[in-house]
């Protein structure tokens, strides 16, 4: 989101830092962690817990400035990732992952990726049911098998918006227990918003693959996505097959998804929508709703987050 953060873990815990120093401008994370505190490159001044000046080695006597204060962030590690929020002011949560601490499933951290487009087209690619027979006809599609079935949508506290696609009979495949491909029975999708999906595949085989992606904005027309595939067999066969599978689907949409233009989505009077395009046309219309909830203020964010919403 533009803003250059350095993080650290300190003796009391990981600690989220705006990326300069307010002393001289330096970057702090050319500097050095010193167990309870990040101490800039420049000057040597220590920057501690919520950015709290701790030292300043050419005046060891102080008095340290009151406004010595580097801008710190709310920070907390969980699925083995460091999240960040810079406005606590909503008092949003992370979003949950149902199955990283669940023991039947394995669940196994890939790669993250920068594509050059922004988030939210992201979240419309990976949520996007009508692209498998022309983006992944070898993969996860089958050439020709268009059409599909345009689903209900269960709206849910916090954010989320839920539905479940049922293509076809053999019209779908996702990985399989070996890594390799099998046919899809269904998946439940969920978005959280405003960047997060959680895909839960059952193959006719009875067995369940769930995709985690959060994708991550770096700036307006750059995000970078994290995810999780987690499967629950074969938890003792090797990832790797796992992770090349999913690496090929990347491949096939990367090119087509950083092509859109804009990058960012545009107004709906630039664009031509149709009646299977109610997935993204729901979401498109939840984030109008998310940043205008967000410009009215804390409150009506809070609020907003957590409004019960009729099915459609």
């Amino acid at each position: 989101m533009n803003t250059d953060i350095v993080i650290a873990r300190l003796d009391n815990g990981v600690v989220a830092l705006n990326n300069r120093c307010p002393h001289r401008s330096a970057q702090l994370h050319l500097g050095w962690n010193r167990g309870d505190c990040v101490q800039c490159p420049y000057h040597g001044w220590k920057w501690g817990e919520n950015g709290k000046c701790m030292g300043i080695p050419a005046a060891p006597d102080g008095p340290i400035p009151p406004n010595a204060k580097a801008t710190s962030y709310d920070c907390e590690e969980r699925y083995g990732l460091i999240w960040v929020r810079l406005d606590g002011a909503a008092d949003t949560e992370i979003p949950g992952h149902i199955v990283y601490d669940d023991p039947t499933f394995k669940s196994v951290h890939g790669p993250s990726y920068d594509w050059k487009t922004h988030a939210a087209r992201r979240v419309e690619n990976y949520t996007d049911l009508a692209h498998f027979p022309f983006v992944h006809p070898e993969t996860l599609g089958r050439a020709g098998e268009v059409t599909f079935l345009t689903p209900n949508i269960d709206f849910r506290q916090e954010g989320r918006m839920r539905f479940r696609y049922d293509p076809p009979k053999g019209a779908r495949r996702a990985m399989d227990a070996k890594g390799g491909l099998s046919a899809l029975a269904f998946t439940d999708y969920t978005i959280r918003l405003p960047f997060g999906v959680t895909l839960d595949l059952n193959l006719e085989d009875g067995t369940r693959t769930v995709m985690w992606m959060w994708a991550t904005p770096l700036d307006d027309i750059h995000c970078r996505s994290f995810w999780f595939a987690c499967r629950n067999s074969d938890q003792d066969g090797p990832d790797q097959p796992h992770m090349d599978q999913q690496m090929v689907i990347l491949e096939e949409d990367v090119d087509i998804v950083e092509s859109q233009d804009p990058e960012q989505i545009p107004h709906p009077r630039d664009e031509i929508a149709v009646g299977p395009d109610k997935v993204s046309l729901t979401y498109r219309r939840l984030l109008y709703e998310l940043c205008k909830a967000k410009a009215d203020g804390p409150g009506a964010l809070k609020t907003y987050l957590n409004k019960e919403r009729e099915n459609i």
